[in-house]
């Protein structure tokens, strides 16, 4: 096994601190002068970030919070390819029952981009909810599977006008593109663990949602398009407060 399984910790490392890049909190303090998360509902993502900010800024981060998921999961893919694969120490030879197969590995490198933006270590581990990030995770997962996932998300908001029904639905529809396309190769991988991993995403996702799941059920989530006034938004926080 040798030095394999510390290049695997460092590239799940990767893909923690790379979905630690707190983008929308960037965008709000070094593009506009304010704290995202004291506008809005708070949320570090890119809804809020299109409702207080506007559309170049929502567009901004949807697409570099994106990125954070695609680099992670594609430096994982390429050591799959290029690397020695130690299957954290449960191959065949190992006498261990089951077998951390490639999707495992890749899976939880994408989860660990999820935590890492939800639980960002740079802002008390106050993050977003990360669906952006786990699309982007998507992509590096597999071109194709990142496509047909953007193609039902845009037309679910499209025509629901709700970013959070159409993540959470999303969100949902990965889990059979994980098990059938995560691991060494785009296609067929038919990955148990993958599979498992992103049950356990999606269980993570929901629950960073669970307000926004509240809202839906009592249909009181705000849809695309209502803007935050940031001025009347400030002072009605420093009334309250």
């Amino acid at each position: 096994m040798g030095y394999e399984i510390v290049y695997e910790i460092l590239l799940l490392l990767l893909g923690y601190f790379c979905g630690s890049i707190p983008v929308a909190y960037l965008i709000g303090k070094l593009g506009h002068g304010i704290d995202i998360r004291e506008h809005g509902s708070g949320n570090m993502g890119t809804a809020n970030v299109l409702r207080t900010l506007g559309k170049k800024a929502g567009l901004t981060t949807l697409v570099l919070d994106m990125l954070k998921g695609t680099i992670a999961v594609l430096c994982a893919r390429f050591y799959l390819w290029f690397g020695n694969y130690s299957y954290f120490g449960t191959d065949s030879t190992s006498g261990f029952p089951l077998t951390l197969d490639e999707g495992f590995f890749l899976a939880l490198v994408a989860f660990m981009t999820i935590i890492g933006h939800s639980l960002p270590v740079w802002l008390k581990f106050r993050g977003g909810k990360s669906a952006a990030v786990g699309a982007g995770a998507m992509l590096g997962i597999n071109p194709i599977a990142w496509v047909i996932i953007m193609i039902i998300w845009f037309f679910l908001l499209k025509f629901t006008k709700l970013m959070s029904l159409s993540n959470l639905s999303v969100t949902l529809i990965s889990m059979p593109f994980y098990w059938y396309f995560g691991g060494n190769s785009f296609f067929g991988n038919n990955s148990l663990w993958a599979l498992i991993v992103s049950a356990a995403m999606v269980v993570f996702i929901y629950w960073r949602h669970r307000a926004n799941i509240k809202r839906l059920l009592t249909c009181t989530e705000r849809k695309m398009g209502q803007k935050v006034d940031i001025e009347k938004d400030t002072k009605a926080k420093t009334e309250t407060n």
